[in-house]
């Protein structure tokens, strides 16, 4: 009866070890089924563990899961970096000059590394000088990309060059650059009319002015695939850009402001150009515009915000409408009253654009004055028709200018030289058409988009 009982007793205590035995035999399964998925990959690609583990653990591990989908996501950025910086690499070698002049870079490196760092150490003290440089910089580029074939109708022909820079006044030598003068034939023809307004009614070719003489550069003469000859030049435009990070345009006076953001802003144009290629519609260009985007001692502004917020007046901000942000910059860096002769400045890089020109603050007020009388010119034409043809630029900005067509009529009158051909024709025009309303005899000339640079020689 006793060795029964034991027996039982026996039985009992292997069954519950087995059982403990079992116990731990399952916890070690499910460790190395955990092991296993660990080992096999990322937290959040093993779903079966959900249903191994504690609530606890499993917090942690989604904790876990949410930090290893955020190494994932750095890691493919940094790989994306890696290869944008090696085709950045490639390509700049693909640009390195030929062995001959390497080795000529290669000795004059010392002396242009000074340079740069005199044109950075020099960044806070004289701005308008920076904007001039750096406009006369760029376009030096657009004179080495600009290949002009003889045959090509609105275009003007370079010889290759090498170019220091425009003033307002024309050509004269400013930078470092070792410059050769420059040597240009024209096809006469198209120079004759930029804007497309002639012939005049009475079936003579009208003088235009100075803008006959004008040098253009257009869709079909820009080679941007040259750009690989120009290593130097952009290299001292990356300088000049990063200069202008450092200029404190708070303290100009009124004409310094008017020269230096004119200036920029022609010059944030030219560099989105190069940037990001020549729109092909009205609507790209002025996508491009919200693109042409500078730093301007610390702010980056493009050159919409330039335009409308520093060279110009808003018309929302007499109503009160005016935003703050744009409040502070108008009266951290606008001019302290409107200057209207900008519409004649400011160049859009497009055929209806006036001429391009580097604005110094000296003489800022004249060569705005210039600008207007001279784009007047060579802008506004008489139609068969005996209609005066008024560029789609006036009627935009009339309001600068006139109260309305007919008062801005009376305004391109009295602007124009005494002397020149089309003042004459727009008093025979009035005086031939007294019955009809000054605003009937008004036609605009469309704004034309399409690329095109105009430069006074």
């Amino acid at each position: 009866m006793q060795t029964s009982d034991s027996e039982k007793q026996r039985r009992v205590d292997l069954e519950e070890e087995v059982e403990k035995l079992q116990e731990d035999l399952d916890e070690e399964l499910k460790l190395s089924k955990i092991l296993q998925c660990a080992l096999q990959g990322p937290v959040q690609s093993c779903p079966c563990l959900s249903k191994l583990l504690p609530s606890q653990v499993q917090v942690l591990l989604a904790e876990l899961a949410m930090v290893e989908e955020e190494i994932i996501w750095l890691e493919r950025k940094v790989d994306k970096l890696k290869l944008s910086l090696y085709h950045e690499k490639k390509q700049t070698r693909e640009w390195q000059p030929p062995k001959e002049i390497a080795e000529t870079s290669t000795r004059t490196r010392r002396s242009r590394n000074h340079e740069c760092s005199d044109v950075i150490k020099n960044g806070m003290e004289k701005p308008n000088e920076l904007s001039e440089e750096l406009m006369n910089c760029l376009i030096g580029i657009f004179f080495k990309l600009n290949q002009a074939s003889p045959g090509s109708k609105g275009s003007a022909i370079a010889s290759r060059h090498h170019i220091s820079c425009i003033n307002s006044k024309g050509f004269m030598s400013r930078t470092s650059f070792n410059c050769k003068a420059p040597e240009f034939s024209f096809d006469k023809t198209s120079n004759i009319d930029p804007y497309g307004i002639l012939p005049d009614f009475d079936g003579l070719i009208r003088d235009v002015g100075p803008y006959k003489n004008f040098f253009q550069i257009t869709r079909s003469s820009l080679n941007i695939s040259q750009i690989s000859e120009c290593i130097k030049a952009m290299g001292k435009l990356r300088v000049l850009m990063q200069k202008l990070c450092n200029v404190d345009p708070t303290s100009l006076t009124h004409k310094q402001k008017l020269a230096f953001w004119i200036n920029i802003y022609n010059a944030c144009i030219m560099h989105a150009f190069l940037q990001h290629g020549l729109p092909s519609t009205q609507e790209k260009l002025l996508a491009l515009m919200n693109k042409a985007a500078t730093n301007v001692g610390g702010i980056v502004l493009n050159a919409l915000a330039i335009e409308h917020f520093i060279l110009r007046h808003p018309s929302d901000s007499k109503q009160g409408l005016i935003d703050e942000n744009e409040m502070l910059l108008r009266h951290a860096y606008g001019l302290g009253y409107p200057e209207p002769n900008v519409t004649f400045a400011l160049c859009r890089g497009s055929w209806s654009s006036p001429a391009l020109r580097v604005y110094t603050p000296d003489d800022v007020v004249n060569e705005l004055g210039k600008a207007k009388v001279e784009y007047l010119e060579a802008a506004v034409g008489i139609t068969s028709k005996k209609k005066i043809l008024v560029p789609k630029l006036l009627q935009w900005h009339m309001k600068d200018f006139a109260d309305d067509l007919e008062s801005l009529l009376e305004w391109i009158y009295s602007q124009l030289p005494p002397s020149g051909s089309l003042k004459r024709l727009i008093m025979e025009c009035l005086i031939g058409e007294t019955k009809s309303p000054l605003a009937k005899m008004v036609e605009i000339q469309p704004y034309d988009s399409e690329f095109r640079y105009l430069l006074p020689l």
